[in-house]
């Protein structure tokens, strides 16, 4: 339910610009998301002896039959792993993945009606729903679900590249285990940087589905004061931007619509809800 919070704060007689707390995701959040996304990888370990079973090669070439053979059997094993995986992304982590992020949700929900109560006196526990950010949850599933599919794609072609690279090569087999090994424990990293990423992206999509149903008009951009930041990041530190437009509210340069906060890959910067209530009592004396 949309309403009108700068208002609201106006009438009860506020006589100075308020800016917002922050609202941090938590690492336990990006750990619980961590634990559904490696299943994508934890599925291809289990089944890594399956998948070499019948490596086998033979130190000097043979009928074409018997390399195709055992080729066969492997790629077998690799397809059966593949389609387990489909199952469990239906079954398992989809579901896993939903029920995520509507913890995920409640939490911010919570959090950000604390921060209207701390930095306004507005008590909104009892009005805010799920309800206007269902469409913003629903996105956010659908890439999720569409990157925990593609880090168990890529570990299929990495373990498939080093079984029939490693049998054309004659590789030992105790090699192409390890460097299976090696490409699941990479995997697994992935899915671990990817959760981070995208318990951030969440947390920062849900501040601004807040602020827009706040009736927020601006925001005051808080870098993450991370080690190598992006430089037009830390530019953009403090300034008060348009919620909607980006446009900077001192004729600088905007925010493109595709670098907001949060957006970029590992970008902890937030957009923190800012009222102006300095200009309007001057508008008033003038």
């Amino acid at each position: 339910m949309a309403f009108d919070l700068p208002a609201i704060v106006r009438a009860s007689g506020k006589r100075r610009d308020i800016t917002l707390r922050a609202i941090e995701p938590t690492k336990a959040q990006a750990t619980d998301l961590a634990a559904i996304l490696v299943q994508a990888a934890t599925i291809w370990a289990e089944n890594i002896d399956a998948i070499i079973a019948g490596y086998d090669p033979p130190p000097l070439p043979t009928a074409d039959a018997l390399v195709f053979d055992t080729a066969d059997q492997m790629q077998a094993a690799i397809d059966q792993t593949a389609s387990e995986f489909m199952t469990r992304l239906v079954t398992v982590i989809t579901p896993a993945l939903r029920r995520w992020a509507v913890r995920a949700e409640t939490v911010h929900r919570s959090k950000w009606a604390a921060a209207v109560k701390a930095g306004t006196g507005v008590d909104l526990a009892t009005i805010l729903t799920a309800q206007p950010v269902e469409e913003a949850l629903s996105t956010w599933l659908a890439r999720n679900v569409a990157l925990v599919r593609n880090v168990s794609d890529v570990t299929q072609a990495k373990i498939a590249d080093a079984v029939f690279r490693g049998y054309q090569s004659r590789t030992p087999v105790r090699d192409v285990a390890k460097e299976i090994r090696e490409a699941v424990g990479g995997s697994r990293a992935r899915a671990v940087r990817i959760a981070a990423d995208q318990n951030s992206k969440l947390s920062a999509t849900l501040d601004r589905e807040r602020q827009a149903e706040a009736g927020i008009e601006q925001i005051r951009w808080r870098h993450s004061g991370k080690l190598h930041p992006r430089s037009w990041h830390v530019a953009r530190n403090g300034k008060v931007y348009d919620l909607r437009t980006g446009k900077a509210a001192d004729g600088g340069e905007a925010i493109p619509a595709d670098d907001r906060a949060g957006m970029a890959p590992w970008c902890g910067c937030r957009e923190q809800a800012y009222i102006a209530l300095l200009d309007d009592i001057e508008d008033e004396e003038s």
